[in-house]
């Protein structure tokens, strides 16, 4: 199988080579799958998991640059590598995770975003998806949040952030800046000034 990049972002074949993934899924055949295809991307070295404490093991042993996590993990307390994920934050550990999953509902979203997943990608896997999503963890990763009701990866995307701080730095247009409060102006005024 040949890999083919997406014509619609550009990719950096050095952040794959010096990435370590760690594949954490239950079904052995699309681990196995898995990481044929990421050796084919060009990252050289392949972990493998397929339950949640052989994942934590790797995790401690290997500390791999992504981890590419099965949403219905096998040995996860409460069925979900989202389990897995919230442990993970709590320890404060900012390690990528890209989260697969076959039905990613918008309730599921959220709950994955609330527990600290960096990516979802969708089962079963396209290619440009899966790359899309490396990309973002490997060359443009999001900053670490560490507050009381919350602990991950920035929940907000890149456009967001970047609206915000132009937000932040843009001044205020004159006629807002004066304005304290409601206008207080009669209807008659108000009038005139839309002729005027």
């Amino acid at each position: 199988m040949t890999f083919q990049p997406p014509k619609t972002r550009r990719i950096d074949p050095s952040a794959f080579r010096r990435a370590t993934i760690l594949v954490a899924e239950g079904d052995r055949g699309l681990r196995r799958t898995l990481r044929d295809v990421l050796l084919g991307m060009g990252f050289p070295s392949i972990i493998m998991a397929g339950n949640s404490a052989e994942t934590m093991r790797q995790i401690i042993e290997q500390r791999p640059s992504v981890v590419l996590l099965d949403h219905k993990l096998p040995g996860a307390s409460g069925g979900d590598g989202l389990t897995l994920t919230r442990r993970l934050r709590r320890d404060n550990d900012p390690l990528p995770i890209i989260l697969m999953t076959a039905s990613p509902d918008l309730g599921m979203v959220a709950a994955a975003r609330d527990a600290g997943v960096n990516e979802i990608v969708r089962k079963p896997l396209s290619m440009e998806g899966l790359v899309l999503r490396l990309m973002h963890v490997l060359q443009v990763p999001r900053s670490f949040v560490r507050s009381i009701a919350y602990v991950g990866p920035d929940r907000r995307r890149l456009t967001d952030r970047r609206r915000t701080e132009r937000r932040a730095e843009m001044p205020l247009p004159p006629e807002l800046e004066r304005r304290t409060g409601p206008s207080r102006r009669s209807g008659g005024e108000r009038r005139k000034m839309k002729k005027g």
